[in-house]
């Protein structure tokens, strides 16, 4: 597993819409000789065709990370936002932006009342100071629709990783892995490894490439909840215990078929794994599932703390459980 790769997917600038600075890495770190090819779809989605003899089978991961986007600049050069994704307000305040063309800026939010209670977390009340004096200078480095991020930052730990958007870098870098390793004498399936646009917003560079291809079959590698923090609601997934087989999310209900032979791949291959059943988000796997007359479609997922924040915080055991676990499905 590359993780100089990992730190350069986790730096590039990439909210949904704006996903090219990933791209170009993913194309960059991908084995050209493994694979038939490499294309870009009309919607911007970047998919990987490795040719094999069986049915069509679509793996998933989405390039795009959360942001906001510039919606006014008033008279004194203060940037107001709107959310690029589920952005978690209350994590906004005292953080550092980063804008598509370099331009920083700390994030504040009204506080008439007192800063520090905040109880209503509004958007339209946070604002951004880029240091400077009026409306006219803040227009000359940003302007209306001008998307920024979290400002990135990687920080490795034993086999901690701490860094904003590895929801789902750390998914891009599964599928590059994938690609790069995976021997095509072997494959079970007609493979087709997609890193996807816009998924935060409505997953729907996933609904585009599915219809496309059409697979038979369907795998998402996205992040989930962890709920091994203190007093956090309960969810049966922890860092550090194995890659997370998906029952249901908040979007869908796997297919029996596919969640059945990913436990049993896992199990006669003696890889770690738990079972994820979350009531709040959905990933890539949802737009699969419902695609033309219906995909067998599951996922796999990297439990993650905190994730939509500047600190997501995984374990690196559980991404080389995924990478083996999909190697092994996919091959004889």
């Amino acid at each position: 597993m590359d993780i100089e790769v990992l730190k350069k997917l986790i730096h590039a600038f990439g909210p949904s819409s704006k996903e090219d600075a990933v791209k170009k890495i993913i194309k960059q770190s991908v084995k050209k000789n493994q694979i038939a090819t490499l294309e870009e779809d009309k919607f911007g989605n970047l998919v990987a065709h490795i040719k094999g003899n069986g049915p069509k089978l679509m793996i998933a991961a989405h390039m795009d990370q959360i942001g906001v986007m510039v919606t006014d600049i008033d008279k004194n050069g203060f940037l107001r936002l709107g959310e690029v994704g589920g952005i978690r307000k209350s994590f906004l305040v005292g953080q550092k932006l980063v804008f598509e063309n370099g331009v920083e800026g700390f994030v504040y939010y009204e506080d008439k009342d007192s800063p520090w209670e905040v109880k209503e977390q509004k958007i339209e009340k946070f604002f951004v100071d880029i240091g400077v004096k009026n409306k006219n200078e803040a227009k000359k480095l940003v302007d209306i629709g001008t998307q920024g991020i979290y400002k990135p930052s990687f920080y490795k730990s034993g086999d901690r990783v701490i860094a904003p958007a590895l929801d789902d870098r750390i998914g891009c870098l599964v599928g590059i892995e994938i690609i790069n390793s995976v021997n095509p004498k072997k494959l079970a399936y007609d493979l087709y490894v997609v890193f996807t646009v816009q998924e935060e917003v409505g997953v729907k560079g996933a609904k585009v490439s599915s219809y496309e291809i059409t697979p038979d079959c369907g795998i998402a590698i996205d992040v989930t909840d962890a709920g091994d923090m203190p007093e956090t609601a309960p969810v049966a997934l922890s860092l550090g215990k194995g890659t997370a087989i998906k029952v249901m999310d908040r979007g869908m209900i796997s297919s029996k078929e596919v969640k059945e032979k990913l436990i049993s791949t896992a199990e006669k291959n003696k890889i770690q794994y738990q079972l994820e059943v979350i009531t709040a988000g959905t990933t890539d796997a949802y737009a699969m599932q419902i695609t033309k007359s219906g995909v067998q479609t599951g996922a796999l997922s990297i439990p993650t703390r905190y994730i939509h924040t500047p600190g997501e915080t995984i374990d690196l055991n559980d991404v080389k459980n995924t990478i083996k676990l999909i190697k092994k499905f996919v091959e004889r």
